[in-house]
């Protein structure tokens, strides 16, 4: 495979080196589809120009402002919304005032970008904040860091199997039931939570299996099926709060957890017909039981409990309480306020790679043994993308995704984290970034991070970098 060196440059940093081990290279060419060529905005022209130009009123004028973004992002991706808008205010100096309108930057960065809340000055340096954060995925610009764990702690043998983001925390579980959280602007410990010892029914019963971070409260769950919760902002150790007390021997073992606020979801495997429960976030009352998606998997659910096994299943839900769920055989999806609806039901020739499967905000990503990886809308169940990977990167695979892009790790043949827009129908790998990570045991992404943990955790941040 033919490789060239990327024409972006690369910036990288350690809390414990100097240089960080990984390189960017441009991606080459892979079988499958080529991206799909679209049109291409045209700048204004002189003959363009009108007199009226200097009395449009200026609402209009920033909603056709917005209305060119918008179209220009829906048919040719986000980052094509700052070229759009480029071409707008060049048309005469009262259309280029609009560009001061930090209304018009507001409605564009909630639209374009998700974004509900400014954390900088105004909204159009958080507009820029984002659109230069997607291009550092498009070109591989991204720094690699080492969380820094409290030199007071005990850690040795200890492995991570879980990991969470929000915009501000990296919480990390762990096989002995700990959850360990990191600040995201300076990368040091915060907090670690602890969790009663229970029952052993295994050396990895009180592995943690899933984290849920709020605005205010963690929330996480062991193999075991106890549930716990605690304030997200606790700085040292913390006891944490049982709000749900597992069963095994009834329920099977908690395969994989994730939730909202309101919703969380749970997924065991090890009794037949008791695939997921829902509980009430707010009082941790059980509000469904049911379910057959694992049913093939008991066996190996209940190896989870005393073995390092690769997962048997995955679950992850959106904003909007759309679960979706997967082991090797399946895939299928629900409301969690309807669990008993399911609005799809997919099986593989192939099978599914369970750890490959993830969602954003809107859509969600699977990949098939055969290499082929699919983005669907959840809701509408619309396929949105398609792209494909050579069969020697199937073998070990992870995968997260964010609003326009998937990431994938593989440390087969090579090991390579891989950026893959996700925007148009036929998907295009943008970018490979050597990455000896070790052996996978967890991987989770955002729109700004990727963390993947091994013998190490190992984040990369591609935000802006301050100077």
């Amino acid at each position: 495979m033919s490789s060239t060196s990327s024409s972006s440059s690369s910036s990288s940093s350690s809390s414990s080196s100097t240089s960080a081990p990984y390189d960017v290279v441009a991606a080459p060419d892979i079988p499958g589809p080529s991206t799909r060529r679209t049109a291409q905005f045209e700048g204004p022209s002189s003959s363009r120009q009108r007199p009226m130009n200097e009395v449009l009123p200026e609402p209009f004028l920033e909603a056709l402002a917005n209305q060119v973004a918008i179209d220009a992002a829906n048919y040719n991706g986000r980052l094509a919304a700052a070229q759009a808008l480029a071409y707008f205010f060049r048309v005469c100096s009262t259309w280029r005032e609009v560009s001061r309108s930090d209304l018009l930057w507001e409605h564009l960065t909630r639209r374009i970008w998700r974004r509900t809340f400014r954390v900088r000055d105004t909204w159009h340096t958080e507009y820029i904040n984002w659109h230069r954060t997607a291009t550092n995925f498009e070109t591989g610009r991204l720094s690699f860091l080492t969380p820094r764990f409290d030199p007071s702690e005990h850690r040795r043998g200890l492995i991570c199997r879980c990991l969470s983001l929000s915009d501000t925390r990296l919480a990390c579980g762990f096989v002995d039931g700990t959850v360990r959280v990191f600040d995201l602007e300076t990368y040091d410990h915060v907090s670690t939570y602890l969790s009663d010892h229970g029952h052993l029914f295994g050396p990895y019963s009180r592995s943690v299996s899933g984290i849920i971070i709020t605005d205010s409260d963690i929330t996480f769950a062991r193999l075991d099926g106890d549930i716990y919760v605690d304030a997200i902002n606790v700085h040292g150790q913390s006891q944490a709060r049982r709000v749900v007390s597992g069963f095994v021997m009834n329920s099977g073992v908690l395969v994989g957890f994730a939730g909202t606020r309101r919703r969380w979801v749970g997924l065991f495997a090890g009794i037949a017909e008791g695939a997921f429960q829902v509980w009430n976030a707010e009082s941790g009352e059980r509000l469904f039981l049911g379910g057959s998606l694992t049913d093939p998997e008991t066996v190996m659910g209940w190896h989870m409990l005393t073995e390092l096994v690769d997962p048997v299943g995955r679950v992850r839900v959106t904003e909007d309480e759309f679960v979706v769920a997967c082991t090797g055989l399946r895939l299928i999806c629900f409301n969690a306020w309807n669990p008993e609806v399911l609005l799809r039901d997919e099986m593989s020739a192939s099978g599914f790679v369970v750890s490959s499967m993830d969602v954003s905000s809107e859509a969600f990503v699977v990949v098939e043994r055969g290499g082929v990886g699919t983005v669907w809308r959840v809701g509408t169940m619309e396929l949105m993308s398609r792209f494909v990977l050579r069969s020697s990167w199937v073998r070990g695979l992870w995968g997260c995704m964010n609003l326009g892009y998937v990431v994938t790790y593989s440390p087969n043949p090579t090991p390579f984290l891989r950026v893959w827009n996700i925007e148009q129908e036929e998907g295009r790998l943008c970018v490979r970034v050597f990455l000896r990570a070790g052996e996978v045991n967890s991987m989770v992404g955002d729109d700004r991070h990727v963390a993947i943990s091994s013998n190490n955790i190992n984040l990369l941040d591609f935000g802006v970098q301050n100077p």
